[in-house]
């Protein structure tokens, strides 16, 4: 049985069709106090697990810092991209869309700038921290995943989480160094997380950081 905690389903409770309820209900009693210390986390850090309606003064986090989003209506039928300039993000939307369609067009302007961004610090960073490391990746590749930062396949390939752009740098570098260990320990076992604590020493902090920033995961939902 699996118990899950969102901003935007509350508390969700998965079981075997075959399971009764007085034993479902035992079993969420005991996990009471987790569920409710989840809650709280989640309501301390609302702001980062809130649903967005991408208009313009909503905030938008990159690198751990936020971004006010200004959305500026043009007469051309043509989007603008998404720019971040002068500590805010601007993109151009035609006036001739609709409501909804102007906050999709939006939400997918923000997307694709950070898939760019993605696309264009990651490889940096990976390639700091393997040559620590010792191993590279056959390949790397970002991709929207819905409950992870990153993944490693026994191939070598690493995919990292877009999404992981919203988080301070020192977080991206726990991701990427967690990923690239799988390269040499794939589970995560006592020597896993030694390799990771010889380059980052202070891997746990990042790690509980971490969780935080896991509510961004279902703020572009």
């Amino acid at each position: 049985m699996g118990i899950y905690v969102s901003p935007k389903a509350g508390v969700v409770v998965r079981s075997p069709r075959s399971l009764e309820a007085e034993r479902i209900k035992e079993l969420i009693r005991k996990r009471a106090q987790w569920i409710i210390t989840k809650q709280e986390f989640i309501n301390s850090h609302s702001q980062l697990g809130s649903e967005k309606e991408f208009v313009s003064g909503e905030s938008f986090f990159y690198l751990g810092r936020q971004y006010r989003l200004k959305v500026i209506q043009l007469a051309s039928k043509e989007t603008e991209r998404c720019k971040l300039k002068s500590g805010r993000f601007f993109i151009g939307i035609n006036d001739d869309l609709s409501s909804a369609e102007t906050r999709g067009a939006v939400k997918e302007a923000l997307i694709g700038w950070y898939i760019g961004r993605a696309k264009e610090k990651i490889p940096e960073r990976v390639e700091l921290y393997a040559r620590q490391i010792g191993k590279w990746p056959e390949r790397i590749e970002i991709k929207d995943h819905k409950s992870q930062w990153g993944s490693c396949s026994r191939n070598g390939i690493i995919r990292f989480n877009w999404k992981i752009m919203m988080a301070p740098v020192s977080i991206l570098d726990y991701v990427i160094v967690h990923e690239l260990c799988h390269l040499i320990h794939q589970p995560h076992s006592a020597r896993f997380w030694q390799k990771v604590q010889t380059i980052i020493p202070d891997y746990t902090m990042r790690r509980k950081r971490l969780k935080a920033y896991s509510l961004t995961l279902s703020a572009f939902d």
